[in-house]
């Protein structure tokens, strides 16, 4: 059997999955007494946008005196994430009189998040991680969808091969927010990039098609998928109030409205490919309320990272059956 994992982007609401997983990681650790074990372990392909792109290059990212072994746990990572929000979601003085407030250029300087990457992640490429994974980008040059993995450059050599920390800057890059990535392949070329959520912010599909690929001949009974999403937002958007929104009225909602769209069209479409395979079974997706927490991909402040952390907590303590479920089918053949 094989597992698979994808996490949804989210910006700061990245703390949900990251979250969640910690947990599922400890719960794995009691349950096989294997303090050593790790989210890349339990999983043969990890996927991720934005947000989840980051998470998947934290949890693969491999130790510097042993390439086969992940360098953090699981919580370990969701620390480094609830660190992370609040140094690139911010805004200078300096800054935000040279952008004009976000109209003149992007809301946030990048460099926060190229520096915390560099840090975290180090050197290490994508063809050097302990196993398969995806993380999404769009190349505004070619406009193109672009997939970093593993198993491109099994395929296509140096010219699909890019740091980790490179990947974790580039999908994230959303567009507004912070200006489009510029990153080198390890043969020298270059790729003009933006967050990989404008046409996949759930990468599940993405992922079992690479899963295919990756296993020719492998049907899809014989593969499980958890995909992990960063909060439902149920926010309504009346007619009396819509009916008079003009341009600037529209930037905001409209993210907020293509996040959630195609994650829920995405979810219908894997959860309906399980389901006339007939496993319905193998395929879970974690969507946890946002209760009180602000949906705002970018409000990183204290308090509402502390309230997502507690949405975080609630569901874990309301889904424990569930996550025990999820457990016992990952530690099978891991143990």
């Amino acid at each position: 059997m094989k597992h698979i994992l994808s996490i949804d982007g989210g910006g700061i609401r990245g703390i949900l999955p990251a979250a969640i997983l910690a947990h599922l990681e400890k719960l794995a650790q009691k349950e096989s007494g294997n303090p050593r074990l790790r989210i890349a372990h339990l999983f043969d392909l990890l996927a991720g946008t934005s947000a989840g792109g980051i998470l998947t290059a934290l949890y693969l990212a491999p130790c510097e005196d042993d390439k086969s072994q992940p360098r953090y746990t699981a919580q370990q990572v969701l620390d480094f994430y609830c660190q992370l929000g609040p140094m690139i979601f911010r805004k200078p003085l300096g800054y935000l009189l040279r952008s004009a407030g976000g109209l003149l250029r992007s809301r946030y300087n990048e460099q926060a998040l190229y520096e915390f990457s560099r840090e975290i992640i180090g050197d290490s490429y994508v063809s050097e991680v302990m196993k398969d994974c995806l993380v999404t980008a769009y190349d505004l040059s070619s406009r193109k969808a672009l997939l970093f993995g593993k198993h491109a450059t099994v395929k296509y050599g140096n010219m699909a091969d890019y740091k980790l920390c490179d990947i974790a800057c580039a999908t994230s890059a959303a567009p507004s927010y912070f200006i489009p990535a510029k990153i080198p392949a390890r043969d020298g070329g270059e790729r003009h990039l933006a967050d990989g959520g404008v046409y996949a912010n759930n990468p599940s599909m993405c992922a079992l098609v690479e899963a295919f690929k990756i296993w020719p001949g492998k049907p899809l009974e014989k593969m499980t998928m958890l995909s992990v999403g960063c909060g439902k937002v149920v926010r309504p958007y009346h007619h009396h109030k819509t009916r008079n929104f003009g341009y600037i009225h529209w930037l905001n909602p409209i993210l907020d409205i293509l996040m959630s769209s195609v994650a829920e069209t995405t979810d219908y479409q894997v959860m309906q490919m399980f389901q006339i395979s007939g496993v319905p079974g193998n395929y879970t997706r974690i969507e946890p309320p946002m209760l009180n927490a602000d949906s705002r991909i970018d409000n990183a402040n204290d308090k509402n990272i502390l309230r997502l952390r507690s949405a975080a907590q609630n569901y874990i303590d309301h889904n424990q059956l569930l996550l025990d479920k999820i457990c016992a089918r990952l530690l099978e053949g891991n143990v």
